[in-house]
């Protein structure tokens, strides 16, 4: 897979035009592909590499969790997508893992406080599934289905625009 099927999923999640969020997550796939290219054994290579991935889930999350808002518009979603946002500062995966950690409780509420309808349900199994997933080709299976939710779910708001005749 490549960095293609990401990219659309961007387009499709954030639109055409540049935006802060969407521009800060645009390169995130390229960085791990280039990063895997250049892995040679060794620790740094593989630090660098898991970091890489690390960002990439998060770039995926946050794809997911705005599907999410802007499907329910509800403020944990937009909370947690926020915090994954912030985790994307993090220089290395343990300044990440410390970021999540200390504001975890908003994934519970996320949880527990989400009024939950099919699509609502299919995008959060994704996101548990891009916080659990382990390779870039895991990765890559979760972007392809991100993105036939979210194209799915364009098409259904064009649909629902139509009158019925």
């Amino acid at each position: 897979m490549s960095d293609s099927l990401y990219q659309q999923l961007l387009e499709q999640v954030f639109g055409l035009e540049p935006a802060p969020l969407k521009t800060e997550i645009t390169p995130l796939y390229r960085e791990l592909e280039t990063a895997l290219q250049e892995a040679r054994p060794g620790r740094k290579s593989q630090e660098e590499v898991s970091f890489r991935f690390e960002r990439l889930r998060l770039g995926l999350g946050i794809s997911l969790l705005q599907l999410l808002t802007d499907l329910g518009g509800d403020e944990e979603s937009a909370q947690v997508r926020d915090l994954l946002q912030e985790a994307l500062q993090a220089t290395n995966v343990q300044g990440i893992d410390k970021v999540i950690q200390n504001q975890s409780h908003l994934f519970e509420e996320l949880y527990t406080d989400l009024f939950v309808n099919a699509d609502a349900e299919h995008i959060l199994a994704l996101f548990e599934e891009t916080l659990n997933a382990s390779s870039k080709e895991e990765t890559d299976d979760l972007i392809a289905s991100a993105l036939e939710i979210a194209e799915d779910l364009e098409f259904q708001s064009e649909e629902d625009d139509t009158p019925e005749e």
